[in-house]
């Protein structure tokens, strides 16, 4: 089954055990006198309700494949969504007052019964899909390079058995693979590229279900490209010049009304943070510095400043964690990200997106063109507040780091779309009130 398929099926899962909870609170309430009438009062209001709880859950993470794992960290995670649902709900039923009710216990029934539903479903969902409905997968690789991407996948799918696959094998040619396998129909072959010919391309599809190149399904499976196993050919085939125009343009408008409307709404926070950081050590508020843009045009990015000043000059360009030229005000608005806020400024200007690959410091790009194969192709997009390898990964500290989060970066270039914007934009809304 097909993670689409996947998601759907958690989402229906959802609907029925919301359905659930509706009448387990209604028979707590009425015990013994459900009606119609009781029954038509609730409806619309609860449906509002379910809406808000399948938005906050899905902003949470908990339709991804790798949250339906029952761990610890899961569990608090869907902790974090029940009680931030629950509170919506809340306020719902008092700025809503047309709805006629303000069922505080009913509503906790309500959310106690959704959230106990939710957990055993989704138990019942990894142990449906860690027995069953599995396909086995066959890797062949004859590249050095490739074998790495594997063992990537290769984890991935040992930590993640609710996925759907298992692995049957690791081969180094088709030769090997029909040798050993001889017997058995292959559900899923992934190869890579240099192993794939004329001469054995028929046989391939004539022994194996589903036939997926190596760097596609790293895409599929990881959400990022490996850059190591792709070459100009995939740059012409998948990143169209000019191919998103009217995408362009409607975010750029988008873009400008949402970066004013949060700089008006936060303006006293961001005053009161300004003459924090200038009674702190009587420096400058921002720090503005040139970063690499569009095209590969320079500007100059706006945040506040949360180190010494004159940091630069006093160690590392690479911020480390524990670093000790952060400030005491630096700690505090670093942890509530209100330093990066700023920037919204640049978006304003038309320098920035809301979302796009993270603005580099000119010398830092310049090295990583030299080190990261294609590396300067991900200033053919505006740079982001925001972005898809943001909140796919950590703060990179190094060149490998940056090599990854670039995977994520070009994954984001080829696929990004409207929704996929609004979709990382509330996500990193909710690592910003949940992560340190």
């Amino acid at each position: 089954m097909k993670s689409g398929a996947r998601v759907m099926l958690l989402f229906l899962g959802d609907v029925v055990i919301l359905t659930a909870a509706f009448f387990i609170m209604l028979a707590a309430a009425f015990p013994g006198r459900i009606s119609q009438e009781i029954i038509g009062s609730h409806k619309t209001p609860f449906i509002f309700v379910s809406l808000m709880w399948i938005l906050v859950f899905f902003l949470f993470g908990l339709y991804e494949t790798e949250s339906v794992k029952p761990t610890i960290p899961h569990l608090r995670r869907i902790s974090y969504a029940a009680l931030v649902s629950l509170s919506g709900s809340a306020v719902l039923f008092y700025v809503v007052p047309s709805f006629g009710i303000t069922p505080k216990t009913n509503l906790v029934i309500f959310g106690f019964s959704f959230t106990l539903l939710f957990l055993v479903w989704r138990r019942i969902f990894y142990s449906i899909f860690v027995a069953y409905f599995k396909k086995g997968v066959c890797f062949v690789i004859d590249s050095e390079k490739d074998e790495v991407y594997v063992r990537e996948l290769e984890d991935y799918i040992k930590n993640y058995p609710q996925s759907g696959l298992f692995i049957r094998g690791t081969y180094s040619s088709l030769q090997e693979l029909f040798g050993k396998e001889s017997a058995r129909k292959i559900d899923t072959l992934i190869i890579s590229r240099s192993a794939l010919n004329g001469k054995n391309l028929k046989q391939a599809y004539d022994r194996a279900e589903n036939i997926l190149g190596l760097s596609y399904a790293y895409e599929d499976i990881l959400g990022k490209v490996p850059i190591d196993s792709i070459d100009e050919t995939w740059f012409l085939h998948n990143i169209r010049s000019g191919g998103k125009i009217l995408y362009e343009k409607a975010t750029r408008i988008i873009n400008s009304l949402i970066a004013l409307l949060t700089l008006t709404v936060t303006s006293p926070l961001l005053l009161l943070t300004a003459l924090w950081i200038k009674l702190q050590d009587g420096g400058p508020i921002f720090y503005n510095r040139l970063r690499v843009g569009k095209g590969g045009k320079g500007f100059n990015l706006y945040k506040f400043r949360s180190m010494v000043v004159d940091a630069d000059k006093q160690g590392s360009e690479w911020t480390e964690k524990n670093d000790p030229r952060i400030t005491k005000v630096g700690k505090i608005i670093r942890r509530l990200h209100l330093d990066e806020v700023p920037q919204l400024l640049n978006v304003l200007r038309g320098e920035m997106a809301l979302v796009g690959p993270r603005p580099e410091i000119p010398s830092f790009a310049e090295h990583l063109e030299q080190e990261i194969p294609h590396y300067g192709l991900r200033h053919i997009i505006a740079p982001g507040f925001t972005g898809w390898a943001q909140i796919k990964y950590r703060n990179a500290r190094g060149i490998a780091e940056s090599k990854e989060k670039f995977e994520y970066d070009l994954y984001y270039i080829k696929n990004r779309n409207i929704f996929m914007d609004f979709g990382i934009m509330l996500r990193t809304i909710v690592i910003i009130f949940t992560h340190n």
